[in-house]
């Protein structure tokens, strides 16, 4: 590894630590917010919808920034921007809150989007590994805001619970800064091979896959993160710590999914067999709980693995895939931008299709469902092909 660039890696790690610590952190205090500032509940679960939404509608618009800005100081001004409105949200009433929120997902959009470009960049060699350790962090964030908040709001008050997250994004910042500066002025050369336009990815067969990848897993664990402990109750009959329990596992063992993907995604040429195993793991959780959910604590710890594996694999195949960094950025956001578009109906489907036929039967049968779909598309975006070099 060139000098300076693990100090470069540490900053991109710290920067994937707040992608997500601030939207995780709302949920556990959303009453004591709706009860302050008497939120209905559209504009409570907005709270967490927008920033969703922000990954996918802003996603051209942050790999534009950062062609605009360069890298470097794209992410330092997305860091800034995080710390900054995360501590604005809080200091009014809910016109503010809500409207911030946007400017905290527009920021932490550029993070989604510009992460893999540096990794493209600075750590190609090492792809699967520094992309793991990045979504490792990335839900180390979010679970570590999950935890903390309430606990901290308790002794304080859900503002400071929430306000308090600022101190990290901040911290990524200088850090970011230190390490981008160090780089600079040792010289370290951007060593990718001459630019390649990203206007024909979306006439790309192996983009629209790994696009299709992102959606289908996002769409998987954002139904399984909002209806996951209701599953719990109603199917296996766990009582309501119990499902909790079952949330938290979930949760936790996608860093091990990340970390696994990291270690072997190398191994061989061609990454479709991962994508199919991949697959084979999140359909455990809906399979289980259908078959046999009184085991529900096995189904929750394979499938938080595989949920980790399938955040890793796609923003690992955009690495591999790309053939430069410029690549990696127009493939990055259309990625994110079809990924995330996907993702974000996927609980209001579920939570419809619950609704019409008054059983989790066909809900938990369309995350297996989608379980195979990844397999699909994941197996034709991981063949060894690079985008940028096929024919139009």
């Amino acid at each position: 590894m060139a000098p300076g660039m693990g100090a470069l890696l540490v900053g991109l790690l710290l920067v994937a630590f707040n992608l997500r610590a601030s939207i995780a952190a709302v949920s556990p205090v959303l009453p004591e917010i709706r009860a302050d500032l008497g939120l209905s509940a559209v504009a409570a679960g907005l709270l967490t919808t927008l920033p969703v939404l922000c990954f996918a509608v802003l996603a051209p618009a942050a790999a534009w920034f950062g062609r605009r800005v360069g890298l470097d100081r794209a992410i330092l001004i997305a860091c800034l921007v995080i710390a900054i409105g995360t501590i604005l949200r809080v200091l009014g009433g809910p016109a503010t809150l809500l409207a911030v929120t946007v400017l905290v997902g527009a920021a932490m959009t550029v993070g989604n989007v510009l992460g893999p470009v540096v990794i493209k960049r600075d750590f190609a060699a090492r792809a699967g590994v520094a992309t793991g350790a990045f979504t490792a962090l990335l839900i180390l964030g979010a679970g570590a805001a999950a935890a903390l908040t309430a606990p901290i709001a308790g002794i304080s008050n859900w503002r400071i619970g929430l306000a308090i997250w600022a101190l990290l994004a901040l911290a990524a910042a200088v850090v970011w800064q230190r390490a981008t500066h160090r780089r600079r002025r040792q010289a370290v050369p951007d060593a990718t091979p001459a630019p390649t336009s990203a206007s024909g990815l979306w006439r790309s067969g192996i983009a629209w896959c790994l696009a299709l990848l992102m959606g289908f897993q996002a769409a998987a664990y954002y139904i399984v993160t909002a209806w996951l402990p209701t599953l719990l109750v109603d199917v296996a009959g766990a009582d309501l710590e119990a499902a909790g329990v079952g949330q938290a596992i979930f949760q936790v063992m996608g860093i091990a999914g990340s970390l696994l993907i990291s270690a072997v995604i190398r191994t061989r040429p061609s990454q479709s067999w991962l994508a199919w195993a991949t697959a084979a793991g999140w359909a455990v959780l809906p399979i289980g709980l259908l078959v046999w959910p009184a085991a529900w604590p096995v189904w929750t710890f394979v499938g938080g693995v595989a949920q980790g594996a399938g955040i890793a694999l796609p923003l690992t195949l955009i690495v591999l895939r790309a053939r430069d960094s410029v690549a990696a950025n127009g493939l990055s956001a259309m990625t994110q931008l079809v990924g995330y578009l996907i993702g974000a109906g996927g609980p209001l489907a579920a939570g419809l299709l619950y609704e019409v036929t008054g059983s989790w039967f066909t809900p938990t049968a369309v995350i297996a469902g989608l379980s195979v779909a990844m397999g699909v598309a994941g197996a034709i975006a991981g063949r060894p092909v690079t985008v940028g070099a096929e024919r139009p």
